[in-house]
């Protein structure tokens, strides 16, 4: 065979075979660029659901916003519920009154201030006659005694603001409420000392209630005296209106 014929045959084969492989390279490239349009297609498509779904959310919310189907609470609401959530102890009106005139004063100042009261009772009562009264408490002053109560277990937790009423015996406070300060501890607690005498008016009473009970607040005391004791009312709301009641 002719040596230049071969020569032919042999370029013209390898011709042919560079161009298939071209070719074949080229529909791999499209191939690929066709599988990565496709891959981006379905991403676009899943944010557009997406897009759509959160739209779609946020139009049903603001419906049933309008239609009173959500509240959304304000920033004082909001701040109500927080000082709701912590001012869950309350105040108490606690006393020992013989006679009736501290229970009055007691019940008035539970009813402006919403307080529970607890009246103090003694297991042996105090005799009916004043001057027999003043010479048992006279003793018990002497002898350290004190008068066992018939409360029992008061549950001195549930309250931070503690009113006292007691009334004065012999320039002293009634022997029944020392009994009561000795058994509970009032530590961290805020007492308000509301007094009745004769005319001796506090007699330095707020001072043995801090010996009492030294890491307790005592606020300020309100003195009652039987020349004041028919205007205990406003007296009362003035005293209260000074503690911030």
């Amino acid at each position: 065979m002719d040596k230049k014929l071969i020569i032919g045959i042999i370029v013209l084969i390898l011709i042919v075979l560079v161009g298939s492989i071209f070719a074949i390279a080229n529909m791999n490239n499209k191939t690929q660029d066709n599988t990565e349009k496709s891959e981006q297609e379905i991403a676009n498509s899943n944010v557009n659901v997406n897009n759509k779904q959160e739209n779609q959310n946020k139009e049903n919310t603001n419906s049933q916003i309008e239609k009173g189907q959500i509240t959304i609470p304000t920033t004082n609401e909001q701040n109500n519920q927080n000082t709701n959530t912590n001012t869950s102890k309350k105040t108490l009106v606690i006393y020992y009154s013989r006679s009736g005139n501290t229970k009055q004063i007691a019940d008035y100042i539970a009813e402006k201030t919403n307080a529970d009261v607890i009246r103090l009772e003694t297991v042996r009562a105090y005799p009916s006659n004043y001057d027999e009264m003043l010479d048992t408490a006279k003793e018990e002053q002497r002898n350290g005694g004190r008068p066992e109560l018939k409360n029992k277990n008061i549950n001195i937790a549930d309250y931070d603001t503690i009113f006292l009423g007691y009334p004065i015996w012999w320039g002293e406070i009634a022997t029944p409420v020392y009994t009561f300060l000795d058994e509970y501890d009032l530590s961290e607690k805020k007492i308000a000392p509301f007094v009745t005498s004769g005319s001796s008016g506090l007699s330095g009473t707020p001072s043995d209630i801090k010996r009492e009970e030294p890491n307790a607040e005592i606020l300020d005391a309100m003195s009652i005296t039987s020349s004041t004791l028919n205007n205990y009312k406003s007296l009362t709301d003035n005293w209260l209106s000074k503690l911030g009641f």
